[in-house]
């Protein structure tokens, strides 16, 4: 027990006399009313049977002494010191606590003592009891825990305590060792950042980054792999599928040297961000983040790595950026709260930087600060902190950037999404390691054509373990939507997959609208991709149930008139509806609906997934996803046709199928058995198929007036059915163009019958070997070559305003021409024209293989068909595809939602301490 508070008697005395004391004005005394005051010593009684248990320094001090342990009762003095310059260069950030004697009183089990961590502490680092051992050096105590804003440790001896900063640091040599001789030596830098789990397991995304190192690497060896944060989020569903496990792994497949924890590496709570944060191959950094969790080595993430490279010795430290909450804003307003619990977070980056520059400068040739705030703040901190060299960001998302400021600091951006990668050497003049000459280029990502077989292989093993049917087609649009269409499907998901009487949808939260024909889950992934915020939390974008009256819903209706409403019939004013809102609106009533509160707020499910489940249900009805129309697979009707041009007494004679080809003969010149050849490639002297030798035609350049021409015999369907034309359909050809003829833009496709003089043909190819049409923005797509055999697959949906064509080259989409310029000029009258054009662009050719589809064949379909073979062939089976989505629809993954009911009083509560529990 205290026996004497502190005494405060002695020092107003003397301040007392030293103000009022004899002489003039002139000599009066001005006491600062800011410069410390030391208190004098507290006497303290402690009885060895009844232990002593104290609270000093206001609460910023606590001694706690058991009962018993003690060998007898003793008199304690406790006197505070206030921390110096001297100490604070040691890292220490408190001030001291001396208790004396010392160490005269033996104790038989160790005592506890607290103490409060300094309000506005801002360095990061870890944090722990020291004790003094002599004047310029402390002992710090292991067993320090850190809680509730203390930091409190067990010690068997008296003595002087203070808490002690330490940063966790890392080391590593990378590249050959010092050269004795050498005068210069490069280092090389291969950054990236905001990857957000863009693995691109069909592009190939990251093994492309891989293999680019590779190749770096062996030109020179000291290069560095660096990784600027943000490695989850809004990629791939597999992420989804596996809660953050297949993103875990790809970036530790990628075996960076140094990598930064971004903001959205707080995404799947804290068991995963230790688990992100072990790495065998890279250094984690996180220089403004403090962990307070029970085992502190859980934590691999460190504050500042020293890196050896050559000759060179460089410094590096990370930072990371605020939080983002459930409207998808970044925030920026005291009191910022952390991300999760037990990870403290410094927005004091400058503070936290100069510290850093303060310990380590004269350490290091050459100090890198791995950042993940963004350009902006990027600059301010490389500005205003001397000795900061060099920048490699991330966060911004505006693309690459390169910019050397006055004082020397070189501040680089690198493009996000895995699209592109900075490169940056930097030769140093051994002498004295400083202003080294720069080398700086960016690099597409899909311009390297080398692929790191290694990444790819893990990469896709990931892929196939967590997220098998990634593109499984699970569902067929009809239509390509618009972003209020596409939030209606969404509603109606949610509708589908719960108890919902209405829903209220911004479509402003739609990422990306899918293209009709073939969806999948990643399809629904891209249109709400998950980011979730706050961290630990489901996405912003996922859908909520909330409960209103029936005069709320009313309200709610008029507020937000821009929204998709589905609505229930005959709303009645006193009754109670089930609202499915996006959660941004679900848990903030007021920034969007005057003077409406909600009940029984809570998760529904991510929008991806109610989608995911509702289009299985959809396709096992036989239906559309976006319509109610039968799907084309699970009715007998028959409306594809082919041709193989192997019989030899009237080749244009179809295989199978309604429609009809033939010569397109206007002027009834008898031009097409003239000019055209039915031979094997052998005899033509051509490369035979993939499959062997094979009977083709051999079309002549064509006027105006001549072609092939396809009688459709099919009916008319999709947008313009009103006006009896075939508005979705697909052509498949197996095509073959000499090298002579490369040069040019060769048309393939006139859809226009009627104004063939006029009209230029609408689909080419150009000198490039990409089919397409070229309308607002560049519209072809693939990279073909001459002198090869290519099947070729033109898929149309035509529209007056959301018109789209895919491009497939052997069974696999090369692009689709989404702009919305795809309208009536492509949709088909009875009729479709090939390889002609109203400006003789037309060159010789050859043609293996030919298909027509009334209607828009499905991504699997055309995939189905393969390459360029002997024969084309398409065995039409009903509900297959119903089939196999209903299988899977009874296998499909169960995604488990994180159920949490308060987040609004957790991020608008002004005495918030931590974001999540």
């Amino acid at each position: 027990m205290i026996l004497d508070k502190l005494s405060k008697i002695a020092v107003i005395t003397f301040l007392h006399l030293v103000i009022s004391g004899c002489g003039g004005v002139d000599d009066a005394v001005t006491v600062n009313p800011n410069d410390p005051v030391e208190l004098e010593p507290t006497q303290l009684s402690l009885i060895a049977a009844s232990g002593l248990n104290s609270s000093l320094d206001n609460g910023g001090f606590e001694l706690i002494i058991p009962a018993n342990v003690a060998s007898s009762n003793s008199d304690i003095t406790y006197e505070k010191i206030t921390l110096n310059n001297a100490n604070s260069q040691l890292n220490i950030i408190s001030d001291l606590h001396n208790l004396s004697p010392n160490p005269e009183i033996k104790f038989s089990n160790p005592i506890t003592i607290r103490i409060k961590i300094p309000e506005g502490y801002a360095l990061g680092g870890q944090l722990f009891i020291a004790r003094q051992s002599d004047l310029n050096s402390w002992e710090t105590i292991s067993n320090s825990i850190v809680s509730d804003n203390y930091v409190s440790a067990t010690v068997t001896k008296m003595g002087t305590y203070a808490i002690q900063m330490q940063r966790k640091e890392a080391f590593a040599n990378i590249g050959p060792t010092c050269e004795a001789n050498a005068t210069t030596q490069s280092v090389r830098f291969i950054h990236v950042a905001d990857l957000h789990s863009r693995f691109g397991y069909k592009e190939q995304y990251f093994s492309r980054i891989k293999a680019y190192f590779n190749q770096v690497a062996n030109q020179t060896p000291h290069t560095l792999f660096t990784n600027g944060g943000d490695d989850y989020e809004k990629g791939t569903v597999a992420e989804q599928l596996s809660q953050g496990m297949a993103t875990e792994e790809a970036i530790k497949a990628m075996q960076f040297n140094v990598r930064v924890v971004g903001n959205h590496d707080y995404a799947w709570g804290p068991e995963k961000l230790l688990s992100y944060s072990q790495d065998d191959k890279a250094i984690v950094l996180a220089s403004n983040t403090r962990y307070e969790g029970k085992q502190l080595q859980d934590f691999a993430a460190v504050g500042f790595a020293k890196v050896q490279v050559g000759c060179i010795t460089l410094g590096f430290f990370g930072m990371t950026s605020v939080p983002w909450n459930e409207l998808d804003r970044p925030l920026q307003s005291d009191p910022i709260p952390d991300f999760i619990k037990q990870f403290k977070m410094s927005w004091e980056w400058q503070q936290v930087a100069q510290s850093i520059i303060s310990q380590y400068r004269d350490d290091v040739d050459y100090m890198v600060m791995l950042s993940h705030l963004g350009v902006g703040l990027d600059t301010d901190i490389a500005t205003d902190i001397e000795g900061i060299d060099l920048v490699l960001g991330g966060h911004t998302h505006g693309g690459e950037s390169f910019d050397t400021l006055e004082n020397g600091a070189i501040v680089v951006q690198p493009d996000f999404y895995a699209k592109g990668i900075t490169d940056l050497t930097l030769e140093f003049n051994l002498i004295d390691k400083t202003s080294p000459r720069v080398n700086y280029q960016t690099i597409a990502t899909e311009t390297i054509t080398e692929i790191d077989e290694e990444t790819k292989q893990a990469i896709d093993e990931i892929m196939g373990r967590y997220a098998p049917d990634a593109q499984t087609e699970i569902a067929i649009s009809e239509n390509y939507p618009s972003a209020i269409e596409l939030a209606e499907v969404t509603a109606l998901a949610a509708q589908h997959n719960s108890s919902i009487t209405a829903a209220l949808l911004n479509p402003e939260l739609v990422q990306k609208r899918w293209t009709p024909g073939t969806l999948t889950q990643e399809d629904f992934h891209e249109a709400f991709y998950v980011e979730r915020q706050p961290s630990n939390t489901p996405g912003f974008n996922a859908i909520y149930k909330v409960t209103v009256t029936g005069a709320n819903l009313l309200s709610m209706f008029a507020s937000q008139p821009d929204w998709f409403l589905l609505k229930p019939e005959n709303i009645q004013t006193t009754s109670n509806y089930d609202v499915a809102l996006f959660k941004g609106a679900a848990l903030n009533p007021q920034l969007f609906f005057n003077g409406v509160t909600f009940s029984n707020v809570e998760l529904i499910a991510e929008a991806w997934w109610l989608l995911d489940q509702y289009a299985r249900f959809r396709t096992s009805q036989c239906l559309y996803l976006d319509t109610n129309n039968q799907l084309f697979s699970c009715t007998d009707e028959e409306n594809i046709t082919i041709w193989n041009f192997d019989n030899k007494t009237n080749p244009l004679a179809a295989d199978f199928g309604p429609s009809v080809l033939s010569y397109f003969d206007p002027e009834e010149k008898n031009w097409g058995p003239k000019e055209t050849q039915y031979k094997t490639t052998t005899e033509l002297g051509i490369s035979d198929l993939s499959d062997g030798p094979s009977s083709v035609m051999a079309f002549s350049r064509h006027a105006p007036t001549e072609g092939l021409l396809i009688h459709l015999n099919t009916p008319a369907n999709g947008d313009y059915a009103n006006e009896g034309m075939v508005s979705d359909y697909t052509l498949v050809m197996d095509l073959y163009w000499p090298a002579e003829g490369q040069d040019i833009y060769r048309a393939v496709v006139q859809a226009d019958t009627i104004n063939y003089l006029t009209d230029d043909a609408d689909i080419f190819i150009d000198p490039s070997g990409g089919y397409g049409k070229s309308t607002r923005d560049s519209g072809y797509f693939g990279n073909t070559q001459p002198d090869s055999w290519h099947r070729v697959a033109l898929v149309f949906y035509t529209a007056p305003t959301n018109g789209v064509f895919e491009v497939y080259i052997d069974g696999e989409l090369v692009g689709v021409k989404e702009d919305g310029e795809i309208n009536k000029r492509w949709a088909l009258n009875k009729s479709v024209l090939l390889f002609t054009d109203n400006n003789y662009e037309t060159v010789p050719g050859y043609l293996n293989a030919l298909l027509y589809a009334g209607r828009a064949m499905t991504r699997d379909e055309i995939k189905s068909l393969g390459n360029a073979k002997q024969k084309l062939t398409f065995e039409h089976s009903t509900r297959v595809l119903n089939q196999k989505i209903e299988r899977h629809y009874q296998a499909a993954p169960d995604i488990k939602p994180n159920l949490w009911l308060k987040q609004r009083r957790k991020f608008f509560n002004n005495n918030i301490k931590n974001v999540n529990n």
